[in-house]
């Protein structure tokens, strides 16, 4: 739904006067019985009106207000991802947030089973109706993670990779970190030779301690390591520092320091968990 169509929307929602849950209710049955005078074309349909009132809550400064809309969204249409999408998205608590992902994920598979997952496995980030779901299942595996539910999170990040295969969502990142962590070498094994070709600074360190982790300080691993200090110089000395890393980025170029800080918002405990590896880091990155 475009922006136009989204705001004549609210605005005939607007002039319904909904104040409360039975007025919501009401303002639905006439959308369902055609008797709503002003629908702007190609909206038909409660799914969309919620949608679009999602969309409009992620543009709103006050986070109250916005809430209230996805509330409304979803009296609208008790089904709608999106919705607890954005409620998981702004919940400050991990265990909080995977109460709306774990609805959202329910909805999903009840939408995306049987025949449609059977043709469709492998394509769902392509597919514009499965990506909300596709969002909740990484943002559910990371929750899983920092509750400490390591295997979960890892289960959940390989049905993602089953259901998109090309991994445009990035999951192989975390989840070769997550089998270091786990030591199970076996599937660390399986999902890097999947994309043997990705060459990014994520793979190559991730790649170089876990040849460390198994190997220890061969020749192998040192040089792999060296690669990956190569690609990006600003790596080691974020894992090294003792300060913690408070930045975040939503973007970054190769080799940059944001890419730094993407990679070890997420490595830098891992790195410390595996005996011997930073000594190894610091001795191999010439560090004092």
């Amino acid at each position: 739904m475009n922006n136009k169509l989204s705001k004549d929307l609210l605005k005939l929602i607007g002039s319904h006067d909904i104040k409360n849950e039975k007025d919501l209710e009401k303002f639905v049955d006439k959308l369902m019985s055609g008797q709503l005078i002003g629908l702007p074309n190609g909206v038909g349909n409660p799914s969309e009106i919620a949608r679009s009132l999602v969309e409009e809550s992620y543009e709103l400064d006050d986070y109250y207000e916005a809430k209230e809309k996805v509330q409304q969204a979803l009296m609208i249409d008790e089904e709608c991802i999106e919705a607890y999408e954005f409620l998981a998205a702004t919940e400050e608590f991990p265990n909080i947030a995977l109460v709306f992902l774990e609805k959202a994920i329910s909805i999903g598979k009840n939408k995306f089973e049987g025949k449609y997952l059977k043709e469709n496995r492998g394509y769902f980030w392509g597919l514009h109706e499965t990506r909300p779901y596709m969002r909740c299942l990484q943002a559910y595996a990371e929750c899983l993670y920092l509750i400490g539910k390591i295997k979960e999170g890892i289960s959940v990040m390989e049905e993602l990779i089953s259901l998109n295969p090309n991994d445009n969502q990035g999951i192989r990142d975390f989840l070769l970190l997550y089998l270091i962590e786990d030591k199970q070498p076996l599937k660390f094994v399986k999902y890097d030779n999947m994309f043997k070709d990705d060459t990014k600074t994520f793979m190559l360190f991730n790649r170089a301690l876990f040849a460390y982790q198994t190997e220890g300080n061969s020749e192998n691993a040192t040089k792999k390591l060296k690669s990956a200090i190569q690609k990006n110089k600003y790596v080691a000395p974020l894992i090294l520092s003792k300060k913690e890393i408070e930045e975040t980025v939503s973007s970054y170029f190769i080799g940059s320091k944001d890419e730094a800080i993407y990679y070890c918002i997420g490595a830098k405990d891992i790195w410390y968990k595996i005996d011997g590896a930073i000594d190894w880091l610091k001795t191999n990155a010439k560090i004092k």
